[in-house]
């Protein structure tokens, strides 16, 4: 069984530090193997909310530094490794996560396996594929993520400005799950916006797009109003995450 459950959806200072929507990333089980991807602030309390073992975690991945996608990095490696006491799993982050002013601290890093990331990598578990296609345009070191499993391609498309590399990185994924912090841009923060989103999900063409890390001015916009114009226009499937939703991939028509 492969799916993905969203810890959160919320994206952006405003949206993030008054909880408007949860923060906790996304949890990935493709093929047996259990993924975090990006638990910011309140990733342990949803993931137990949502009756998920942190315990049964094989690895925990970062795109970035941001506390939005970082903050609970600490706290989910004891989680995954029993306070330390079971040493397992793997942590994949990028180098300036690891170095100068450090999010994932130097105490848990005997827990578990540290991978730094760099573009072109590509980490096996088990059954399934991890690769890091590209390097995004962010204030901090930023990577992008492709899983591949059961014959599947999953990507997943972090913060960034828009260039025109990013829809070349993620051709032939099935799956896309992409941040959309705006409506507009704005150049000091370096996010995409509602348009280019959807000019990126018209290039790439997946079979289905998820659309999630909404910044207040999506919000106020209605995620699930934007995922239906985008669809309508690029005639690819696109939904909009809210949080605690729940995708089953193989019960997705197209996947099977």
């Amino acid at each position: 069984m492969s799916g993905v459950i969203f810890l959160g959806t919320g994206g952006g200072r405003m949206v993030v530090l008054n909880q408007m929507r949860h923060s906790g990333g996304f949890w990935l089980t493709l093929d047996g193997v259990n993924i975090l991807q990006d638990p910011g602030p309140g990733s342990l309390v949803m993931a137990h909310k949502h009756a998920l073992k942190p315990s049964s975690l094989d690895a925990i991945v970062l795109s970035h530094r941001h506390i939005d996608h970082s903050n609970d990095i600490n706290v989910m490696i004891e989680a995954m490794t029993g306070g330390g006491f079971q040493p397992r799993g793997r942590v994949i982050v990028p180098g300036d996560c690891l170095n100068d002013d450090p999010v994932v601290l130097h105490y848990p890093r005997p827990f578990t396996e540290i991978i730094e990331i760099k573009k072109g990598l590509k980490i096996s578990i088990r059954d399934i594929n991890i690769l890091f296609p590209i390097r995004t345009m962010h204030p901090v070191e930023t990577y992008g993520a492709i899983y591949e499993f059961n014959s599947m391609r999953l990507g997943y498309l972090p913060d960034t400005e828009y260039f025109p590399e990013l829809a070349q990185a993620y051709k032939g994924v099935d799956i896309l799950i992409i941040n959309v912090v705006r409506m507009t841009t704005d150049k000091r923060i370096r996010h995409l916006n509602i348009r280019e989103a959807e000019n990126l999900i018209r290039s790439i063409k997946p079979k289905m797009a998820i659309l999630t890390h909404f910044g207040l001015q999506v919000l106020k916009a209605s995620p699930d109003h934007q995922a239906k114009l985008i669809s309508e226009r690029t005639g690819v499937r696109v939904i909009a995450a809210n949080d605690g939703l729940s995708v089953s991939f193989e019960e997705e028509k197209g996947f099977k």
